[in-house]
């Protein structure tokens, strides 16, 4: 990515960051915990009032930006050939940092759809009180990682970009969706389906959460990330009577859980469309959704997820939690593209997309391996210098101090002028010798190397 591109980038950012802080700049205070503050404005009912009259322009605002500011974002996205990997899971990735210090090991930048848009097109959705809760939950999650969105010369570590999906490309997102999901509670419920208006027929039927947990067939496919599926199932249904203006009190189980599936296939075929139209890969934050894309794929074009998709999701793996220790103003000031390409590069090591597809479980463990030998190596390397260093200087030292014992005259005279002389260039050959050493570890030190290498003895 050119200089150039950046500073753009960079400038569209501060110009989002400052409409952004124009509205909410006051409401947000660095270091609290996002969850908590958002909670107390779901509790003040005038307060969410007042609020969402306040930011009734920000929709329009916002639409304004995008139309000024989007040409140049996905122009400069889909042109520069660095490795992009574009976010899937919440509006924004809410576990921040320490998801991006797990990803950013892999990838140059990573791309996030800008939040605020996506929670405005749900405003409709949602009671005012959750709705605004959502907004200030992902508002203060953006706050909280906007140095994020500076390189600082280098290749900004995040990029927002822009929707991209008009009523066209809406239409043909949905179509698939619908089969998406009629393939899918065929599989669950081992049923054949004719299409998705046959599902739903189907699921209007299953009155409660033991009916449905009893017809179902292949519980592993019902990715709802809990061992007590009747207790995730009971839950979801209050979350969607509680959480939306929906009218819910029609709707039996089956049609609850038959939304909840829909709206993962259809967040799932946008960032599908999104990461072809700008060349990225992607990376989930939910393992359901994870697994969802891997069956997917695997039914429309009987293939699997590549290396790379693969790779950045056995990154946020337990295997590799120690990264969460990373330092991350270190890190981004300190990542730079030939750096990452050397670590992606030895992640990658014996790693291969057989015809079988990729083991997740040989990548995680063969990843884990590559990491720890670089980091291990640069570590000897690190040890090998202390050591050269404490060596030479003892010697040295010792040599120049019995070369000045030796220049002073037995009657403690004033010093010969060769022997100042030979003291004072004693001098200067330490410091050259050892100067050159000194300079070599701090190198590694303040390296990204040095960071993991640092990350990795505080997990210890």
């Amino acid at each position: 990515m050119y200089f150039f591109d950046i500073k753009k980038l960079e400038n569209i950012a501060t110009e989002y960051f400052n409409l952004i802080e124009d509205y909410f700049g006051a409401f947000y205070t660095p270091g609290l915990n996002k969850y908590l503050e958002a909670q107390k404005f779901k509790m003040l009912e005038t307060a969410t009032k007042a609020i969402l009259v306040s930011i009734e322009d920000l929709e329009e605002d916002l639409k304004e930006f995008w139309r000024k500011n989007s040409t140049e974002v996905i122009s400069i996205i889909e042109d520069t050939d660095i490795f992009k990997v574009l976010y899937s899971g919440d509006m924004s990735p809410l576990d921040g940092i320490n998801f991006i210090k797990k990803t950013a090991l892999y990838l140059d930048t990573l791309l996030i759809e800008d939040p605020i848009s996506r929670l405005l097109d749900t405003k409709i959705v949602f009671i005012d009180k959750e709705y605004l809760f959502e907004l200030m939950k992902h508002i203060f999650n953006l706050l909280d990682m906007k140095k994020l969105f500076f390189g600082e010369g280098s290749i900004p570590l995040l990029v927002i970009f822009p929707p991209l999906i008009n009523k066209e490309i809406a239409v043909q997102i949905r179509h698939q969706v619908k089969n998406s999901s009629a393939n899918y509670f065929s599989s669950l419920l081992q049923r054949d389906f004719k299409d998705y208006a046959d599902v739903w027929d189907y699921l209007k039927s299953i009155k409660s959460s033991e009916q449905l947990i009893k017809d179902i067939k292949d519980t592993q496919l019902l990715s709802l990330n809990e061992d007590n599926i009747l207790e995730r199932l009971n839950k979801l249904q209050i979350r969607t009577k509680k959480t939306t203006k929906l009218d819910t009190t029609s709707l039996t189980t089956g049609e609850i859980v038959g939304l909840e599936i829909y709206g993962r296939f259809s967040a799932l075929g946008t960032q599908v469309f999104q990461s072809q139209y700008l060349s990225s890969q992607i990376v989930f934050d939910h393992k359901e959704l994870w697994d969802l894309y891997k069956w997917d794929i695997n039914q429309t074009v009987q293939a699997t997820p590549n290396v790379d998709s693969t790779m950045l999701q056995a990154l946020q793996t337990q295997e590799f939690r120690w990264l969460e220790n990373i330092d991350i103003d270190k890190f981004y000031l300190l990542r730079n593209e030939d750096e990452i390409k050397l670590v992606r590069e030895a992640l990658r090591r014996n790693i291969y997309h057989t015809l079988n597809g990729v083991s997740e479980n040989h990548v995680k463990k063969q990843a884990s391996i590559n990491l720890d030998e670089i980091l291990n190596e640069h570590s000897r390397k690190l040890e090998g210098l202390s050591k050269d260093l404490k060596k030479k200087f003892s010697i040295d030292t010792l040599a120049f101090i019995g070369g000045v014992i030796s220049s002073i005259p037995a009657h403690l005279g004033i010093i010969p002028v060769i022997g100042a002389a030979s003291t004072i260039y004693g001098t200067v050959d330490i410091f050259r010798s050892t100067t050159k050493l000194v300079k070599e570890k701090k190198t590694i030190n303040k390296s990204l190397m040095g960071v993991l290498i640092d990350a990795k003895k505080r997990s210890i």
